[in-house]
């Protein structure tokens, strides 16, 4: 079953001005990169990654020749369509979700001159993957439409790289409706009181503003495995959440980095589905290394694939043109 989450957004903006006002939004991007790591915004409680303004600075990216958009100059696709391919040889399903640009979703944050919808939309390029037969799932457009209706929601943390608890708990929803699942019950699994937690981002550590911004207070619901935070993933489930760094934050812990224990993505899903899933997570590179790790994951568990039959890819959509990991072709297992 294939999907692609799309919605129509009622934003005045978007008319024959918005090819000016997305390549003004790409402009703006590009001069907020400095020699570091992260940028403030104007809105001074807001943080960007500057590879994510990198990537915002290139605009239509998919319109480019990738040889010279791409930080390891490779198309992606045609290794996103063979990853699909050879699940589908395997009769395994698979999801992909690409998690766009903070700035892109909170554009007014970094800018103010700028307001939702105004970066360049990144559907016509997940149209391509559609067309090639891959899944996908448009946080962009569902983010942008719920912005469009309450300017409160908060799909991304202030002052960290990653998406914000309430985006988890809402990803894990649209996975089960774009595969025609129904929540299942659980007496061990259980969604906990909602709490609040202070963070220091990982745009705050070690930079120049530790100890001079005040942490970040954000809403979370943890998900208890019979009565304690966190559901530890299980090779043998039937599904497998794979990606980078936003398969692991609110999940791996605060002495990791990544803030919390149970309130992550294979948290969610694992209360929605009623049972633990499986994660292979990567720091690194959701396209490549997640996939490398991957093939020693299933290599080292005789028989993995056998129980597979859903594969949720989630990765930052930058790493579409800010990878510098070589695209190769890696096989499921040895």
């Amino acid at each position: 079953m294939k999907f692609l989450w799309l919605l129509i957004l009622p934003f005045s903006g978007l008319s024959l001005a918005a090819q000016d006002r997305g390549d003004a939004f790409a402009g703006a991007a590009a001069s907020q990169i400095e020699e570091k790591s992260n940028v403030r915004g104007e809105d001074q409680d807001w943080f960007f990654l500057v590879k994510e303004l990198r990537h915002l600075s290139t605009g239509k990216f998919w319109e480019k020749p990738w040889n010279e958009v791409a930080k390891n100059g490779s198309d992606p696709v045609p290794s996103i369509i063979e990853f699909n391919e050879m699940l589908l040889e395997r009769n395994i399903r698979l999801v992909v979700i690409p998690v766009p640009p903070k700035g892109a979703i909170y554009p007014d944050k970094l800018d103010s001159d700028f307001r939702p919808g105004d970066a360049h939309s990144m559907v016509p390029f997940l149209e391509t993957l559609l067309e090639a037969g891959v899944n996908v799932i448009d946080l962009e457009t569902e983010f942008l439409r719920a912005r469009a209706g309450e300017e409160s929601v908060q799909w991304y943390c202030q002052q960290d790289a990653h998406f914000s608890p309430l985006a988890i708990e809402r990803i894990a929803e649209l996975i089960l409706q774009n595969q025609a699942m129904e929540p299942v019950e659980s007496d061990s699994i259980q969604l906990g009181e909602a709490q609040t937690l202070s963070i220091t981002g990982d745009q705050i550590k070690d930079s120049e503003w530790e100890g001079k911004v005040s942490s970040e207070s954000l809403s979370i619901r943890p998900v208890l495995k019979n009565g304690t935070p966190g559901v530890a993933p299980d090779p043998k489930s039937r599904t497998l959440i794979l990606g980078d760094s936003h398969t692991l934050v609110f999940h791996e812990g605060k002495e990791t980095g990544m803030h919390c224990k149970g309130a992550g993505l294979a948290d969610q899903l694992s209360f929605s589905l009623g049972t633990p899933v499986d994660l292979v997570g990567v720091r690194g590179s959701g396209l490549v290394q997640a996939r490398k790790k991957l093939f020693f994951h299933a290599t080292e568990n005789p028989g993995y694939w056998d129980n597979k039959s859903l594969v949720v890819w989630i990765f930052s959509a930058r790493e579409l043109t800010q990878s510098a990991d070589r695209i190769v072709s890696v096989p499921l297992e040895r």
